[in-house]
């Protein structure tokens, strides 16, 4: 393993528990680090996202899960990070494979198991420096790659994120620039994110579409529907952010009002099929406007495929679901039957 050097690394440790603080901290200072802040509580390390720049973060889960879970998702995400690339590493005690997953759908870079060894801590950072997955953008998400296996359909350019763990223990980090770094991989996310935030609006809006026109409204329908706006409330900022406004801005605040619209309605009763093929329409504008280079075809066909890979899945889980219910009210069946079967005529 090479030898590297942590001394200029900049370290945080957010743990509800003292004891696992100072031991934290004690294997960080074992390895050269001379720079490791410790906090308390996801609320006291608020702040450190704006305010400094650690290339590492060992972040507790077990003590604040959700406040944990919406710190990572705030460093990956929000645009006042300073520093959205840097190595998070979750710790816990008990890793549950729905723990797990919500760490990794967090954006998180790993998941430590507590109690930590040094040669433990020591393996995790080495792979982060040598084999540091590299991330991906959509709608929703800014992390590392979560796929296994290739991805289908339109293929997602994945990022080279800055790695300043990596530079610093390198000794690189004299030899770059890390604000043009920064910015330049800033600009790829955005750019990014305002290609997936249209396909997603676009997505949301066709699977929503067959049911708002029902009577009364499918409920799950009305429910993609509402999550609409929230999207194009990000694409807004994005677009103010990259100073390209355009004719994306004006069908995006379109866009927005008309989806408003639409679930009121929604909730009040049936809307309208030339509504819901207006919103249909500005959704296709919407994704032409922000990747003026790519056909329309293409993106209504990815967008078709996602909707019917969708739809799929939930009829998979609808059918195993009743499968279920069938097997659990078997079981109570066959169970009264033996018992009149052992008690005899």
């Amino acid at each position: 393993m090479p030898d590297y050097d942590y001394s200029l690394v900049d370290a945080a440790i957010i743990d509800t528990q003292s004891n696992t603080q100072r031991v934290l901290r004690e294997v960080l200072a074992r390895l050269g680090m001379k720079r490791a802040e410790a906090y308390g509580s996801v609320r006291d390390a608020v702040d450190m996202a704006t305010a400094a720049t650690p290339d590492l973060i060992l972040l507790d889960i077990d003590g604040e899960e959700a406040e944990a879970l919406r710190l990572i998702r705030r460093l990956r995400n929000e645009p006042d990070t300073r520093n959205p690339y840097a190595c998070i590493v979750a710790t816990t005690w008990q890793p549950t494979p729905l723990l797990v997953m919500r760490v990794t759908n967090a954006g998180a870079d790993d998941l430590l198991v507590k109690p930590v060894s040094p040669k433990q801590v020591q393996d995790r950072l080495a792979a982060l420096i040598e084999s540091r997955k590299k991330f991906v953008v959509t709608a929703d998400y800014t992390g590392p790659d979560r796929r296994k296996s290739p991805r289908e359909g339109a293929q997602v350019p994945l990022l080279d994120a800055p790695n300043t763990l990596r530079l610093k223990a390198t000794n690189r980090w004299a030899h770059i620039n890390a604000r043009q770094l920064m910015a330049e991989a800033n600009h790829f996310v955005n750019e990014q994110k305002l290609l997936r935030i249209s396909v997603q609006v676009a997505f949301l809006i066709e699977f929503a579409a067959t049911g708002l026109t029902a009577r009364p409204p499918e409920r799950m329908a009305v429910d993609h529907l509402a999550r609409v706006p929230a999207f194009l409330d990000d694409l807004l900022r994005r677009l103010d952010d990259l100073g390209e406004p355009g004719p994306a801005e004006s069908v995006t605040k379109s866009l927005k009002m008309m989806a408003e619209r639409l679930r009121l309605q929604a909730e009040s009763g049936a809307v309208a099929a030339e509504e819901v093929e207006r919103v249909r329409t500005l959704a296709r504008d919407l994704m032409q406007a922000v990747d003026a280079n790519r056909s329309l075809e293409a993106m209504m066909a990815e967008v078709a495929a996602a909707v019917t890979g969708y739809r799929a899945r939930l009829e998979q889980m609808a059918q195993a679901k009743a499968e279920a219910a069938r097997a659990a009210t078997a079981v109570p069946a066959a169970n009264g039957d033996a018992a009149k079967e052992a008690v005899g005529p």
